[in-house]
């Protein structure tokens, strides 16, 4: 008897919570998504990739102007960008949300997002924190060929009072100027009132860089650089009308990859997703990557830097010193050259994998095919061909940086709740 009443009494609120006016949910956006499409014509270039990560973060290169590699001719970076300029060949078809095309020759990414209802093509990054456009406020020896952003062309174009950034690197590059807000949409996902900078100035190496308006920063917002501030990232106010506050990377090496916003596609990926912890405390993605092992050797403890943060704005793969000594002594006849920057090879030696132990839960491993990043030059003596390795070391610096050669190898969650990275095996 009691057992029917129970059952009775659940009927009933169950048919009264039915009919009753359901509550209205509050609006979640559709998740949504950024190709990452390699253009057909794409030449990549270690030399300008290093400058970037470089550049990027305060980097200054030791002097191994006494180690020489006397019959070796790099390529000019010229010669290559001519090359590929008129290569002539057809974009491949684009679908999603937001397409994503390589820069041919400057080894970076781009992306068209909608600003105050005017497109301009932007970098997405999660090794920064700002968002700043080129736009008319520049001289026009600036914006000569761009897509830029004219406030005066905006109906929701907002000045910030009082507002200024200024963005310098290591190697003296800056860009600088004032604060704006308006209407930022990229792939249908809305920010109504984004703050980002409007550079009045901007240094030759940034305006050289003529496929690339500015950035999206995906880091922290702890390192925004606006002031007053620091202010929210594009993904910090949007993350609460998603359906998950996270978006997930699959960049692929064959250059058709996406950003995911919102939602873990669990079809992208094999086997479990590890979870491991983000220290957010320098505003990165930061995590720990103590151990590594090269080819089928055991792994062994990273002794100069073992925290690294994961990047998507940085193509290469900058380790520790003595991690990036241990691979090339595997690879025939690899020397570093001060010329490039970096390490180098005869392009017919064969690469080992590298894997890196992240966190104390998930070991990562880097095909060799991933790690040989571009042609760079010729052995005058043999005609052999030379290339750049895609892992180069940070040259001391207190991070490690993991790149597109490392993110290219897994399926990747950027978390905020914890925060976390998620890693797995990609289908």
């Amino acid at each position: 008897m009691h057992s029917y009443l129970s059952f009775f009494i659940c009927l009933v609120l169950s048919v009264q919570v039915l009919a009753a006016p359901a509550p209205q949910p509050v609006r979640k956006s559709r998740s949504f998504q950024i190709e990452r499409v390699k253009r057909s014509d794409y030449v990549a270039h270690g030399p300008v990739a290093i400058r970037k990560a470089f550049r990027k973060f305060g980097i200054t290169p030791v002097d191994f102007s006494n180690i020489s590699l006397k019959d070796f001719q790099p390529f000019d970076h010229q010669t290559f960008r001519v090359k590929s300029n008129q290569a002539n060949v057809a974009e491949p078809d684009q679908t999603g949300a937001v397409s994503a095309t390589s820069v041919q020759n400057d080894v970076e990414f781009v992306s068209p997002v909608s600003v105050g209802g005017q497109t301009v093509t932007l970098d997405f990054d999660t090794g920064s924190a700002d968002m700043w456009l080129f736009n008319t406020e520049l001289p026009t020896s600036a914006t000569a060929g761009r897509d830029v952003y004219d406030p005066k062309k905006s109906t929701t174009y907002k000045k910030i009072e009082g507002g200024s950034f200024k963005i310098s690197y290591g190697d003296s590059s800056s860009a600088s100027g004032g604060l704006a807000q308006d209407v930022v949409d990229i792939g249908g996902a809305v920010v109504k009132e984004q703050v980002f900078g409007l550079p009045t100035s901007v240094s030759s190496s940034f305006i050289s860089d003529t496929n690339s308006n500015g950035l999206v920063g995906l880091g922290f917002s702890s390192i925004n650089t606006f002031q007053p501030g620091p202010q929210k990232t594009f993904f910090d106010n949007i993350a609460p009308s998603l359906e998950e506050p996270l978006f997930t990377a699959r960049l692929r090496s064959d250059g058709v990859g996406e950003y995911e916003f919102g939602k873990i596609d669990h079809a992208k990926y094999t086997g479990n997703l590890v979870n491991i912890s983000v220290d957010a405390s320098s505003g990165f993605w930061q995590f720990d990557a103590g151990y590594f092992a090269v080819g089928s050797d055991p792994l062994q403890k990273v002794q100069q830097v073992s925290q690294a943060i994961a990047d998507t704005g940085t193509s290469l793969m900058l380790v520790s010193p003595d991690v990036v000594s241990a691979y090339y002594k595997q690879v025939r006849h690899a020397a570093y050259s001060s010329g490039v920057s970096g390490w180098v090879y005869p392009c017919s030696s064969k690469l080992p994998s590298l894997t890196v132990a992240l966190g104390d839960k998930y070991q990562a491993t880097i095909p060799g095919s991933l790690v040989n990043f571009a042609e760079v030059g010729r052995n005058t003596t043999t005609g052999e061909t030379v290339c750049y390795g895609g892992i180069q070391s940070n040259q001391g610096s207190s991070l490690q940086i993991f790149g597109d050669v490392f993110l290219k190898a897994l399926f990747v969650v950027f978390d905020r709740r914890g925060p976390s990275l998620g890693f797995a095996t990609p289908v």
